[in-house]
């Protein structure tokens, strides 16, 4: 199954974090300079593939679901409320994000569903017969 896609921060964020509290420097992939990436879990069962994917504080209307190239593309934009309040905190993310997750072979991409209710997006991906092998074998001369 291909529905994870490689993010390149999760393996450097622990690394970055260590080395830059030893040495006193800022992680570039914390703070505010860390992109915000929406929470997805992935499942399966003899049917289909589902995902939920956590969109707090966000509308159906700020999110945009579509497939190109055999993926399928999630983006948005949750944006901060600005306010007169002195804030002593703040450790969630805001900011546009984009997420691609590679589609298996035997999804009916057609019966794709998505359903977005309080704050989480479900989308499920429904199996189809697995297609034949598209590779073959080369014989070296």
């Amino acid at each position: 199954m291909k529905l994870r896609p490689w993010n390149p921060t999760e393996e450097f964020d622990d690394l970055f974090s260590r080395v830059g509290s030893l040495m006193n420097w800022p992680s570039p992939f914390s703070g505010a300079s860390r992109s915000w990436l929406p929470a997805t879990d992935i499942s399966e069962n003899a049917g289909q593939y589902m995902l939920k994917v956590e969109l707090p504080e966000m509308r159906k209307e700020d999110i945009q679901l579509s497939i190109e190239d055999g993926y399928l593309v999630l983006s948005g934009e949750r944006k901060h409320e600005k306010s007169d309040e002195k804030q002593h905190l703040s450790e969630r993310f805001y900011g546009q994000f984009t997420r691609r997750f590679q589609i298996p072979d035997n999804v009916k991409v057609d019966k794709i569903d998505a359903k977005f209710d309080s704050g989480m997006l479900y989308l499920t991906l429904p199996k189809t017969e697995q297609k034949a092998e598209s590779r073959q074998r080369i014989d070296i001369h």
